[in-house]
């Protein structure tokens, strides 16, 4: 299945979404001209997942989903309409729950078990074998107390139940429950000699084979057990004898912990912080030939064209796995959803096809922000909030936050490794473990790109450079720390040759950075600092407001040189807000003043809903935001999004400790904002002039994206206006019978047409629609060698106007800041490369020099191509 990429068509497939409603919304997509749907992961995840990415048996397709028949009907329909498949899979997590057969098999037999090599886990081989588990609502002893355990039989075998969650009771603790029904009964030596093995931690070959021998002999003793009723009476008195069900649990290979304790007891790889996902050994060719056999067998079948790599920053060693699938896949393509600093660049010898184009959003998002204002906005969010508007250091708060909460048992062990290395060398035997542990810590929280990647002999100029900068920015006042400790951090980061301890310690240090980035940045700082909030998106950095035109032409032109297939998005499944959402927000930034008054108006106009409780203003400022962006919106949606941004923000509440106090406080307020007419009225009036720039903006970037050197994606349902904020308000259900019914019109209507019908979003589904059809009838025109080249024009208002030339027959232009334009662009001109050139929209025709009213006329950008 290979063919050319004119655009792909993210989405999101669950129970509600299955495969065959995917299916049928193929002839749509065909016609709007989507060349590739983009599929989330669809092997079997956990039921009811909503996203797929707790794989739990990745053999074989999602029973939600429609299982394999569906799959196949799926893939029929794909061919039929001559489309192909762009598929998301996750190379570093799994499900660690009961869902999952291979981590239930590890929970049972520990080391013995076939698959405990498959997981990341954090267990010395000269330590008895636990996996330690914080799922637990309360502490392990108060919950035993509580009677809140208790022993099911399934298949035959008896595994704990704590309400929704099970685990499997292994063989080594069979005798103990067996017992429980017959205390006088002689046990079998088979229960003696697998609680003998409970203080392995790495067996050798001949007593794993002693332990199988011994297991199998246990199952039987269970069958009989089962048959004549002893193990169900035995389950039974265990639900009176917390003493007892106590030493039936210390006989496990794993451990169960209050979920509080999660960053202290934590032993195994974490997808981020969250302990039903744990990390995969991908480093580990039997564990890819395990976990991608379904994967290989559709590419086998002709049936995928490519891959979108979820999390790759959390594999132990990308490039060996890249290289893998570059293999498997020769002829299609593979995506990477790599997070990129603002001016940190792919590697560049990933054998690859690029980014999923968080990096593109994150350039493209702030051509709508007015940088000449920004000291308006800040002195306005300082003064309103309290807030502190220094970003870079309330970056290294909430990181450094989150290592010492949500990491502390990964930077404990990671130090225990370094001290260890350290020792091993005379001149570094007596640093001090509490000051190199600390300076690790602050060099973690100091590294300002999510991670490095180097190997035992291999170290790029890039990232030496910034690891270095990370130690010289942790160094920088810490005046306590002794200074032999950051030597030692630095030398050990930027030898040229590591040996296989060195290796092994900075490879997981390299797993941990992006988890720190990620849950100290996306998911924290960017819920406290909301200066414009438009800017705080996945990849892009809040502090940055604004971007001039020749920063976001050098970026383009370096896609086009480097990376001409890379993915092209403005809106993703990972978004904060939508792209309708953000383009919207981002017209504040061009009138601060009306801003402010606004603001301090509305604070005045509902401050009753306050009811005399002390006020958020953090959260207050955020919820005005949220409303001009999203409006229409309800007050449910409203809450359910405050609700998750403060919890977020973790300042008053959080996931882990909920406030219920304070979260009440905050939905009395959003309740009583919703219930103020005056406020409404205020509201409404200041969003009505907002509107049509914000549409226009997003009008732009569409274009831009679809013209630009790359492939333009479309996140499911944001062809028309789709004003949605943070998952799960994004993963709402589409309403492609409309869309259906509104692009059978496209063919038949002009751009005037199109625009006489803004609120409908027809503007948008005609410009992708036309545009996707130049696309396919002109491929050389987009193809690798039509490179990006800026366009400059003239007059007072030149700044406003971007323009941009794609091979030689397009040209882009599109306005910028079209609130402080107003329409009176004076004398400002595109002078144009020679020829004649139509405009794709209108039909115009311009030569020589074109004014932005002739560019405009009939429909807010321009779309030229040089006639024959």
């Amino acid at each position: 299945m290979s063919g050319k990429w004119v655009a792909t068509y993210r989405l999101q497939l669950h129970a509600g979404f299955p495969l065959d409603a995917a299916g049928r919304i193929l002839p749509y997509l065909a016609e709007l001209g989507i060349s590739h749907v983009y599929l989330s992961p669809c092997l079997q995840a956990v039921p009811g997942s909503q996203h797929g990415y707790d794989v739990a048996d990745p053999s074989r397709i999602s029973d939600d989903l429609g299982g394999e028949p569906a799959w196949s009907r799926f893939v029929d329909s794909v061919r039929a309409h001559d489309l192909k498949i762009l598929l998301d899979i996750v190379p570093n997590h799994m499900s660690a729950s009961q869902h999952n057969p291979w981590w239930d098999d590890v929970l049972a037999h520990g080391p013995f078990s076939g698959y405990a090599a498959f997981f990341d886990l954090k267990i010395s081989a000269q330590q008895p074998f636990r996996v330690h588990s914080c799922t637990l609502a309360r502490a392990y002893g108060q919950a035993l107390e509580a009677g809140e355990f208790g022993i099911e039989i399934k298949d035959g075998r008896p595994r704990l139940k704590h309400y929704d969650n099970t685990w499997p009771l292994g063989p080594a603790s069979w005798g103990e429950l067996l017992s429980a029904a017959a205390a006088d009964e002689s046990r079998d030596p088979c229960f003696g000699a697998l609680e003998g093995f409970l203080g392995r931690g790495d067996p050798d070959d001949e007593e794993r084979a002693l332990y199988r021998r011994h297991a199998a002999r246990a199952q039987e003793l269970l069958g009989e057990a089962l048959t004549q009723g002893r193990l169900q009476a035995a389950v039974e008195r265990l639900a009176q004898d917390p003493e007892r069900l106590d030493a039936i649990l210390r006989r496990q290979f794993f451990m169960l912990h209050s979920w509080k304790l999660a960053g202290e007891l934590t032993n195994y790889r974490r997808f981020f912080d969250i302990g039903p996902l744990c990390g995969i050994r991908t480093e580990l060719p039997r564990v890819v030939a395990a976990t991608h056999a379904r994967i290989e067998t559709m590419i086998a079948g002709g049936q995928l064209d490519g891959l979108r790599l979820d999390h790759p920053d959390g594999l132990r060693d990308p490039l060996t796995y890249f290289k893998r699938l570059r293999g498997l896949l020769p002829d299609g393509r593979v995506y990477v959803e790599k997070i990129l600093e603002n001016d940190e660049r792919l590697v560049a010898d990933w054998p690859i096809d690029g980014t999923v184009g968080y990096d593109f959003l994150a350039k493209v998002n702030r051509l709508w922000m007015d940088d000449q204002r920004i000291d308006a906005l800040t002195a306005t969010y300082s003064d309103f909030t309290g807030h502190p508007v220094n970003f870079a250091s309330l970056v290294r708060e909430k990181k450094r936050e989150i290592v010492d909460s949500t990491f502390s048992a990964d930077l404990e062990r990671l130090s225990v490794a370094a001290i260890r290395s350290a020792r091993a060398c005379w001149r570094t035997r007596d640093i001090s473990p509490r000051h190199l542990r600390e300076a690790l810590a602050r060099v973690t929280v100091a590294l300002a790109v999510y991670r490095t990647y180097r190997t035992a002999d291999t170290l790029h100029d890039d990232d030496k450079r910034v690891v270095t900068e990370a130690v010289q920015s942790a160094r920088i006042g810490s005046p306590e720390i002794d200074a032999l400790a950051f030597d030692f951090l630095l030398t050990l980061f930027t030898k040229s040759q590591l040996d296989e301890v060195e290796a092994d310690f900075v490879a997981q240090w390299q797993q941990l950075a992006p988890a720190v980035m990620a849950k100290g940045v996306e998911d924290t700082t960017f819920y406290c600092f909301d200066r414009l909030v438009s800017c705080n998106e996945v990849g892009a950095q809040a502090s940055l407001v604004g971007i001039s035109a020749d920063k976001f032409h050098e970026f383009c032109h370096y896609l086009s040189d480097r990376w001409p297939n890379n993915m092209l998005a403005t809106s993703t499944h990972d978004n904060k807000r939508s792209e309708d959402v953000r383009t919207r927000i981002s017209v504040l930034s061009e009138i601060p003043d009306r801003w402010s008054e606004a603001l301090h108006l509305w604070s005045h106009l509902t401050a009753p809903a306050w009811k005399n409780r002390t006020p958020d203003r953090h959260a207050e400022y955020l919820l005005y935001q949220t409303l001009i962006g999203a409006w229409p919106i309800s007050q449910e949606r409203c809450w359910q999004y405050m609700l998750k941004a403060c919890r977020e923000a973790k300042i008053r509440t959080s996931w882990h400790e909920p406030n219920t106090g304070y979260e009440e406080n905050i939905r009395g307020f959003v309740d009583g904002v919703f219930q103020t007419p005056e406020f409404i009225a205020s509201l409404q009036s200041f969003i009505e002039p907002l509107i049509l720039p914000g549409r226009i903006n997003s009008l732009s970037q569409t274009l831009i994206k679809m013209i630009v050197s790359g492939v333009p994606d479309f996140y499911q349902g944001t062809e028309l206006w789709d004003l949605s904020l943070v998952d799960p308000d994004n993963r709402r259900p589409v309403d492609f019978e409309l869309r259906s019914q509104i692009i059978g019109r496209c063919k038949h209507l002009s751009a005037m047409d199109a625009v006489r019908a803004w609120d409908s979003g027809l503007p948008k589904l005609w410009m992708i629609w036309n545009v996707l059809a130049l696309r396919r009838e002109r491929p050389q025109d987009f193809s690798d060698q039509s490179v990006y080249s800026p366009l400059v024009a003239q007059g007072a208002h030149l700044g406003n106007l971007l323009a941009f030339r794609r091979g030689e027959n397009l040209i882009a232009v599109v306005p910028r800041f079209t609130m402080t334009v107003g329409g009176e662009w004076g004398d400002t001109r595109l002078p144009l490369p020679r020829g004649i050139w139509k405009n794709r929209f209108t039909n115009a025709m311009c030569q020589g020099v074109a004014s932005p009213g002739e560019l405009f006329e009939g429909f807010p950008v321009a779309l030229l191509i040089r006639e024959e």
